[in-house]
Formats: C-alpha cells, sequence, structure tokens
C-alpha cells in the first residue's frame, strides 16, 4: 500500500530541516543526523517523533512517505505589464506605469502550487535564450521540479503584453506564444513517467488540439486526475469534444459558450455550468471576475461570492484561484471550501502587481479568510 505524504505547510522550520536531511539520507545514523542538523540528538528524536506522529516519515526506519506531485503542462512567458494613468486615449501615447515579471497560465498555476506547498512539475518550453534560462532558473529557485522545461533552439521565449486601464482592469492584451507549437505530442509522451506519478495533472489550453485529446484519453483510463484551464475564447475551440475525462474544468462564461457549441440554450451561469457537466465534465468552475464564481457537478450548482479587496492588477488572479482549488482538492477538501480557498488566492493576487503574488501561503490564505468579507455575504446555493 503506498503512503501519502500530507503538506508540507503543517511542518515548523526545523521539521522541514530534518525531513529534508532524512530524504537526502534515509540511512544515516541518528548521530549523523543530528550533526547535520545542527542540534541534539534529544531535540532531533523529538522532532523525529513530531515527523512520524503527522505522518512524514513511516516507523523506526525514517523511510519517507511518498507523495503524487501535480503536474503543469502549458504556456510559460514573460509578463509586461502597463497601468495607465488616465482612460486610454486612441492614436498617440499614453503614460503608463510598467512591470516585467515572468507569467504564463501553466508556469503561474504551477509556481503559486509550490509556494502552498505542493510538489510540483512544470512541462513546457521556452527560448534558448536569457528570457527562458531566467524564467526556468526562477521556477527551480521556487522548489519546482524543472527537468521537463525544453529550451528550443532559433526561438523566442513566449510574451504577454498587457494594457491595463486606469481602473486596474484588462484593457488589451496580446501574447506571442509560436514557441508552443513545439510542445507537441511526441514531447509529451517522452514526459509520460513524470505524467503518469501525478496525482492530479493541470493542462492550460497554450497546448495543441492532439496534446489535449492525449490527455484527456489517459485521464479517462486513470492515469491521474486531470484539470484544464480554457485560458482564452479561441483557445477554448481546441478542448472541444475533450470534455469526457476532465475532472475539473476552469473556465469563464464566453469560454464555456464557447465549448458547448450552440448545443444548448442555457444563458444562465448555473445552466451554462450544468450543460458541460452533461457533457461529462466533473466538475465545472466558471469565473465571473468581481462577482465571484459558479461551480457545478453531479450534486448541483452552487454561486460562490468573491472576497472585497483593492485591486492593484488583475492579471494572474485566475491562475492563483486555480492554483489554490487544485492544492485544496488535492488534500482532500470538498470542492465547495476548495473553490473558496481558490478565490482567497485571486483576491491576494489582484492586490500584488506580480503574476504570482509572492506572500501566499496556506498561512496568508487562512488568514485573508477570517479576516475579509465576501463581496456578496454568504454563498448561496442555486438548485436545478
Amino acid at each position: 500500500m503506498e503512503h501519502t505524504m500530507p503538506p508540507r505547510h503543517s511542518l515548523t522550520e526545523q521539521e522541514r530541516i530534518v525531513l529534508d536531511i532524512i530524504m537526502d539520507n534515509p540511512f544515516a545514523s541518528q548521530k549523523d543526523l543530528a550533526e547535520r542538523c545542527g542540534m541534539t540528538r534529544p531535540t532531533l528524536a523529538t522532532h523525529i517523533g513530531q515527523l512520524t506522529r503527522k505522518g512524514y516519515l513511516l516507523g523506526r526506519a525514517y523511510v519517507a512517505a511518498t507523495r503524487a506531485p501535480i503536474v503543469c503542462i502549458g504556456g510559460a512567458a514573460i509578463d509586461r505589464k502597463f497601468c495607465l494613468f488616465s482612460p486610454l486615449v486612441p492614436g498617440t501615447s499614453n503614460p503608463a506605469t510598467g512591470y516585467t515579471g515572468f507569467g504564463g497560465v501553466a508556469r503561474n498555476v504551477c509556481e503559486n502550487l509550490a509556494r502552498l506547498g505542493q510538489e510540483t512539475a512544470l512541462v513546457s518550453i521556452v527560448g534558448d535564450d536569457l528570457p527562458g534560462h531566467a524564467l526556468a532558473d526562477h521556477m527551480k529557485s521556487c522548489g519546482v521540479d524543472t527537468s521537463r522545461i525544453q529550451f528550443a533552439g532559433n526561438a523566442s521565449t513566449a510574451e504577454y503584453i498587457a494594457i491595463l486601464d486606469d481602473r486596474h482592469d484588462l484593457g488589451v492584451a496580446v501574447f506571442d506564444a509560436v514557441v508552443f507549437e513545439r510542445l507537441d505530442i511526441d514531447y509529451i509522451r517522452r514526459c509520460w513517467p513524470l505524467i503518469a506519478a501525478a496525482g492530479w495533472l493541470f493542462v492550460d489550453c497554450n497546448v495543441s488540439v492532439e496534446v489535449l485529446a492525449w490527455l484527456a484519453r489517459k485521464a479517462r483510463e486513470g492515469s491521474f486526475s486531470l484539470a484544464v484551464d480554457t485560458v482564452s475564447v479561441p483557445k477554448a475551440q481546441r478542448l472541444r469534444g475533450q470534455l469526457d475525462g476532465v475532472q475539473v474544468l476552469f473556465t469563464n462564461r464566453d469560454e464555456a459558450l464557447t465549448l458547448l457549441d450552440g448545443t444548448t440554450t442555457a444563458d444562465t451561469s448555473a445552466a451554462i455550468a450544468a450543460a458541460l457537466v452533461m457533457q461529462g465534465v466533473g466538475t465545472v468552475i466558471m469565473t465571473e471576475g468581481a462577482r465571484g464564481l459558479t461551480v457545478a457537478d453531479s450534486s448541483g450548482v452552487h454561486a460562490l461570492p468573491a472576497y472585497r479587496t483593492d485591486v492593484v492588477d488583475v492579471t494572474g488572479a485566475g491562475d492563483a484561484l486555480v492554483a489554490a482549488t487544485l492544492s485544496a482538492l488535492s488534500e482532500n477538501m470538498d470542492t465547495v471550501t476548495a473553490c473558496r480557498h481558490g478565490l482567497a488566492a485571486a483576491a491576494l493576487t489582484v492586490g500584488s502587481r506580480e503574476s504570482v503574488c509572492p506572500g501566499i501561503s496556506h498561512d496568508a490564505l487562512d488568514t485573508f479568510m477570517t479576516t475579509h468579507a465576501c463581496t456578496q455575504g454568504q454563498a448561496k446555493e442555486t438548485v436545478q
């Protein structure tokens, strides 16, 4: 029987140090471990006892419990964002303040997961250029497995440019993602050992139709739980006909209607989400901006309001929602509770200029959820 390691965010800093050293050499003596940890043997024994009680170590042999990672496949890019000081005036130069950082849906989700204490890996492709190598180095520094990031010669790392209006809402964005065409089915097959070991697989619709179809088929075979983000209306079209096998679908109203492609007359959020469940999706999480989200599964439909917060930059909020929701689901939280964690992560992220809020953590989410109110009070259930 395989034993699953609990989330690392429940560890103290000293317990993390001891566990990392034990995992590096599980056959070391207690004397050697104490010396490497810089603590006395009685203190070490106390920490080992705590790690055993918490489920991180199995018995007296210091056998570390295993933990299935969350693997992320899709976009990794350089983000360049500009926020206007005043309403846009077409046809001329507009004063703005700018920021450059790392982005891409799968990359953002992956970094958020790592900051939330999850074991995670990124499967993506970047240019064999300075931005691409800087992006990979950053992900490695966050604790992400970067061994499946491919560096493409004669190609530039993808670049996302967003213009935010003077209210910090997205005005227009452009995305140079030509390099992702090289993230083909052959490369995904070569990554199969990593993917097959995943507890959850997250993929965004920056990948091709062929890759989405292959992953959906593998998910139907029971290899892993598959979560998909539709990304945009044009890219959502790639997922048409592949909904059976998707355990969790993250989408918005327009993208959802694109997936349904005229097969329903549903016009309310609840009805649209329910229609996607009827087409084979396990759980539909349909984001609705400042209003919150609608979540639907075979048990019914729930509308969850967003949290009140000051907005600095909306970029990356949806990716934070995805990551925190998946993190909670991987820890066996129920879907509604997991979505509330996702909404809190989105609210934290819109309060940061970075696409991934550097302060995001389980503790930060818990604190935020207890100190901030929802925009519409408590969640309400929509009965079908």
